[in-house]
């Protein structure tokens, strides 16, 4: 036995089987029987783009003096910058309506 290597135990030399969790692999098989390749559908342009990139783009909002009067007391109240506001609030119904407009535009 050469001095660099370790001594083997029988146990170590089995080789494990992994656990295979039944109704998993039936909800993956089902997954793939019924996902559909639609290559006539083209990709959305978004796609392209990692969703959890940092922000680095700016968009001017423009704002009444109400609203504006409201986002500032938002930012106030709830210790926040105004733009994390915005964000965190624009961001999800920007998200939504876009799918349902790449949605509807591709069922015509």
């Amino acid at each position: 036995m050469s001095k660099f290597t370790l001594p083997i135990s029988k146990e170590q030399t089995k080789k494990a089987e992994p656990e295979i969790d039944a109704v998993a692999l039936k909800a993956f098989a089902a997954g793939a029987r019924d996902k559909s390749l639609d290559v006539d559908t083209p990709p959305r342009p978004w796609d392209v783009f990692n969703p959890n990139d940092p922000p680095k783009n700016n968009v001017s909002v423009r704002l009444n003096d109400r609203h504006l009067e409201m986002l500032r007391y938002l930012s106030e109240a709830l210790d926040t910058s105004q733009q994390r506001i915005l964000r965190k609030h624009l961001v999800p119904v920007i998200e939504r309506l876009a799918e349902e407009t790449f949605e509807s535009e591709q069922a015509k």
